[in-house]
């Protein structure tokens, strides 16, 4: 049992069941985040856990409490909006004490929990202002303030950062790692942004449909996805999937694919992986960085193999260079060094780690190896 389970949990509108059979344990001090396209069913989650939507099965439990049919405002926990949900009429130091106010807590303890938390966030010269005077990042400090200042047992974030500019949300993201890691707080948080999730979690629940496609830290998320959804849809740029075939060449298995040419290239897989399949139809899953040039290769894999193909295009990014080209009909993403020698129309060796590769089933969709 951990500090917040969610057990066998389900949502249904009418004859429509939006959530289906949803178990997480979250421990205390864990981050939590629960990623996924619009309408995966990851806000209404939230909300459960906050009391906002009821429970059509199962139990959430706090604590060891169950928390069915028991009102917000007695669950002891601190949500911020994604529209932060400000009082405008009202200073910052109001905002942040109305909760504080309402539960009845004395005027002197109120103002030091505010002195408290405006100086965690280093909002203290703010106090006095209203949320009209403030920019998108203060606002969410404030937004933040007032939640930390109930000392709750959950906070739960509801795509805080979605209304920020680029350069901020990366800025409030740091602020909220740190706010973790200085406070130990648990934390449930809903984005649509995977970059988010892998960097602030500590566990992510990749959810679609309204299942919970995979639970797991972001390294598993990350090198070991469950399905073919996990896969494309954590990362930046994405997995390469690329349709192919098992054929067996000097007692190995090989992914068999086409260049850009319709020319057949073979891929060797490590060893022993499915062995005795040939001819079966697979999708090879490889992430950009594990395609590069050959100078660029991973110099501690064990089998790297190379595909002779066509450049499309090339992206100059920085530290990067990002490199597309066909491979099976598929248009493939490669990421090579900043100053890899590459030019569109030209024939290059890309390196592709197949230490690294994975392989799905094209029916399932499931991971097979």
């Amino acid at each position: 049992m951990g500090f917040l389970d969610i057990d066998n949990v389900t949502k249904s509108y009418g004859a429509v069941e939006v959530l289906h059979r949803v178990d997480i344990a979250v421990e205390e001090g864990e981050f939590l985040v629960l990623v996924g396209p619009s309408g995966c069913g990851k806000s209404t989650l939230l909300n459960m856990i906050a009391g906002l939507e009821d429970i059509t099965t199962g139990e959430i439990s706090i604590k060891g409490q169950v928390m069915n049919g028991v009102h917000p405002s007695k669950r002891n926990i601190a949500m911020v909006f994604q529209s932060y949900a400000l009082y405008p009429n009202m200073t910052v130091g109001q905002n942040i004490t109305f909760g504080l106010e309402m539960h009845g807590v004395a005027k002197p303890e109120r103002d030091k929990a505010m002195a408290d938390v405006a100086k965690l966030l280093q909002i203290e010269q703010l106090l006095d202002r209203k949320p009209g005077q403030l920019s998108g990042g203060q606002r969410q400090r404030v937004a933040m303030g007032r939640a930390l200042v109930r000392d709750p047992d959950v906070f739960l974030f509801d795509e805080p950062l979605s209304n920020l500019d680029a350069k901020l949300r990366v800025d409030m993201r740091t602020e909220i790692k740190k706010l973790h890691q200085n406070l130990g707080t648990t934390i449930v948080y809903v984005t649509h942004d995977q970059i988010e999730a892998m960097t602030l979690s500590t566990r992510i629940a990749v959810m679609n449909g309204g299942y919970v496609q995979q639970l797991g830290t972001p390294k598993e998320i990350y090198d070991n996805p469950a399905n073919v959804f996990v896969a494309s849809f954590m990362g930046s740029p994405s997995m390469n999937l690329i349709p192919a075939t098992i054929v067996e060449r000097d007692g190995a298995a090989n992914a068999e694919v086409s260049d850009a040419s319709g020319d057949a290239r073979h891929l060797k897989l490590s060893a022993g992986r499915l062995a005795g399949e040939n001819g079966r139809q697979i999708i090879l899953g490889v992430r950009p960085e594990s395609i590069t040039d050959a100078e660029g290769a991973d110099r501690k894999s064990t089998n790297i193999q190379t595909i002779t193909n066509i450049v499309g295009v090339t992206e100059p990014a920085g530290s990067d260079t990002f490199v597309t080209s066909q491979i099976s009909g598929k248009e493939c993403i490669a990421r090579m060094r900043a100053d890899a020698e590459v030019r569109p129309g030209a024939t290059i060796d890309f390196a592709v780690n197949m230490d690294k590769a994975l392989v799905f089933d094209p029916e399932t969709g499931k991971r097979i190896g």
